[in-house]
């Protein structure tokens, strides 16, 4: 074994170590050479790069790590022989820094590239630390060099991601900046991150950091009928604490100059990929003019519903009082015909009369269910005609059957017209009779069937060529509603069907 000389009874060998070259070595000069001996063996066995070197330093030894990773031998590297693995780029740094320390005994600390036995080079944090004696003289210096390309890597993609996080966040506030509709964004606690401008400006004041307790101070909020209102039942709060999805609330905003805004919005929970809740979502927008405006149509509406109800009761009350005057007139004259006529318009007169009676006190002003309406006329005018309670009506219908009311009218003096021929002239010198009106739908047509078992009347008998004034009447008014009006075959008596064309709803 080859020694190194120092000039006591402690030399090195090849290897850096420390061996005893005096027999006489005190006590302490031994443990010396001990621990400095079990040092290295515990350096020669950590996975970091660590070596020694003199007061001087130039470095006399480097642990089985450093060789294993710049692929080196203890001579290549002996003295100054480091520089060999280093950057030729970042060299002149090094060495100056190394230099300055060396001269000021500053302990060192540089991050520099260290060149493999591969070939590549990878960042190393290198740190050194002075040895002094009992005096404070640098006797040596040890130095660590720690792989950081992981570190560096690491905090590399860290910078990315951040610059695209930024990236994402400044283009979701841009996006978000321009919409008509005001929105807050909230972390999964439920405070407030994010408001942009059209929510600013329905509440007149930005309050960032806002927690769900605080939301109904912090943006002056009531129910929609002006209560204060309570933190549980405000959309955002749902979303945030019961993960709710909250569509078209409504709530008033107090703003600062004491103006107040009806908000309707809808809140949401959001979540991330792995299904973990990251935040709630707030749209408002201001329903402020939207309401005012359907309030004050509502209450035209209610007007307008008032008014026609007001003209259909009082266009019910003047033809009631036509009727009236027709009939004083008819008690009035001899003539049979002429009463017999007059009676005959008052009949007509009172079924337009009913039909606005019907109106006004169903609150329907242009639709009339046309079933029930013909239910009640026919049963009125049997009683009407039937002083002596001989005829009796049967009123088959499959519902309701709406028509608009310039078809209601026109059919209803159709039935009536030939019902009244019915009561007039099927039952003469009869004991009784029976009368049957049925009330159908049948694609895309109305049919109502008007029979009766009386005495019938002549087989070439066609409704549409008729010249009484009462079948002429119920021809043009068939035709006025695009129906048709036709005789059906009867074993006995008399039954004719009126067929009119249903509108599509």
């Amino acid at each position: 074994m080859t020694y190194i000389k120092n000039d006591n009874s402690i030399a090195r060998d090849q290897s850096g170590s420390r061996v005893l070259t005096d027999i006489n070595a005190s006590d302490a000069e031994t443990n010396a050479v001990v621990e400095d001996t079990q040092f290295r063996m515990l350096a020669e066995n950590i996975p970091t790069l660590c070596w020694m070197a003199n007061a001087d330093g130039s470095i006399y030894w480097y642990n089985r790590r450093w060789h294993e990773y710049c692929g080196s031998t203890p001579q290549q590297m002996q003295g100054w022989g480091w520089q060999s693995a280093h950057d030729p780029a970042i060299l002149p740094a090094v060495l100056a820094r190394w230099t300055a320390c060396i001269a000021s005994g500053d302990p060192f600390e540089m991050t520099f590239p260290l060149r493999g036995a591969d070939g590549t080079f990878r960042p190393f944090l290198t740190r050194v630390q002075p040895a002094r004696d009992g005096e404070g003289n640098i006797v040596g210096w040890f130095g660590v060099n720690t792989d950081v390309s992981a570190q560096i890597e690491a905090e590399a993609e860290l910078r990315t991601t951040n610059m695209q996080l930024q990236a994402i966040a400044a283009e979701r506030e841009a996006i978000l900046g321009q919409l008509g509709e005001g929105v807050i964004v909230t972390d999964p606690h439920g405070r407030i991150t994010f408001v942009n401008e059209a929510a600013t400006r329905l509440h007149g004041v930005t309050r960032i950091d806002v927690e769900p307790d605080d939301y109904t101070r912090a943006y002056s909020l009531s129910t929609e009928f002006g209560e204060p209102h309570p933190i549980e039942t405000l959309p955002l709060t749902r979303a945030v604490r019961h993960a709710e999805t909250v569509i078209d609330a409504r709530w008033r905003i107090r703003r600062p100059d004491d103006t107040e805004v009806l908000a309707i919005g809808n809140a949401r929970p959001v979540y991330a990929a792995d299904a973990s809740l990251i935040g709630a979502v707030l749209t408002i927008r201001d329903d402020t003019s939207r309401h005012a405006a359907e309030e004050a149509l509502g209450e035209a509406l209610r007007i307008k519903e008032l008014l026609l109800q007001e003209v259909n009761h009082r266009v019910k009350n003047s033809l009631q009082l036509v009727v009236s005057l027709l009939t004083l007139q008819a008690g009035k004259t001899p003539a049979n015909d002429v009463r017999q006529s007059l009676l005959d318009a008052c009949s007509r007169i009172g079924v337009v009369a009913a039909m606005h009676e019907n109106l006004y006190t169903t609150g329907s002003h242009d639709r009339v269910d046309l079933t029930a309406y013909l239910r009640e006329l026919t049963t009125d005018l049997v009683a009407a005609l039937d002083s002596e309670g001989i005829v009796r009506l049967q009123f088959a219908d499959h519902g309701e059957v709406v028509v608009d009311l310039d078809d209601a009218v026109p059919i209803a003096l159709v039935i009536n017209e030939l019902l009244t021929n019915s009561m007039k002239y099927a039952f003469k010198q009869a004991r009784s009779g029976k009368i049957e009106i049925a009330v159908r739908t049948n694609a895309g047509e109305i049919q109502i069937a008007i029979s009766d078992d009386g005495v019938g009347i002549p087989d070439d008998f066609d409704p549409n060529k008729s010249t009484g004034l009462g079948m002429r009447i119920v021809a043009a008014l068939t035709k006025q509603v695009r129906g048709q009006i036709d005789r059906l075959p009867s074993a006995q008596g008399t039954s004719f069907v009126v067929t009119i064309p249903r509108p599509m709803e």
